[in-house]
């Protein structure tokens, strides 16, 4: 009989400023979200261990040791990202979600309707439908496209 255990959260993750805080927060693009969520880093006591993992993990999205995604440097491009899992949600299901959405409401919500995903999971899969056509920007929101 095997045992598996969940990957092993850093330590360092415990005593951060950001424990507890909305996650949205950290992975809203908007300039005042992003302002507002390195004022939460500023006074962070493992702000350089968060740092550090952003940069070895060549984090793609949200801050991270108060630097913001466009902030940090891409990472090289001989190197391999490391395979993750399969999206829980496909490019054929968001596009069939948001082609004959309501354009009134937010994308994000009318996909947690659909599918319970993680915040920074459901960013990333809004990003893809933002790349598929079916969502755009909206002044500080993401709401699919009006047809």
């Amino acid at each position: 009989m095997s045992t598996t255990t969940a990957p092993a959260v850093p330590k360092w993750r415990t005593h951060a400023a950001c424990r507890g805080t909305d996650p949205a927060l950290f992975y809203d693009p908007h300039p005042a979200s992003v302002a507002a969520a390195k004022t939460v880093c500023d006074v962070c006591p493992v702000r350089n261990a968060c740092r550090a993992h952003a940069l070895d993990t060549a984090e793609p999205f949200g801050v991270w040791g108060g630097l913001a995604a466009d902030e940090r440097p891409a990472p090289s491009p001989d190197t391999t990202p490391a395979p993750g899992p399969a999206p829980k949600i496909s490019d054929d299901e968001l596009y069939d979600l948001f082609y004959d959405a309501d354009p009134d409401q937010a994308a994000l919500d009318q996909l947690l309707a659909h599918i319970w995903l993680p915040n920074a999971t459901a960013y990333t899969a809004l990003q893809r439908a933002v790349r598929l056509g079916v969502v755009e920007h909206r002044g500080r929101g993401l709401y699919p496209v009006r047809r």
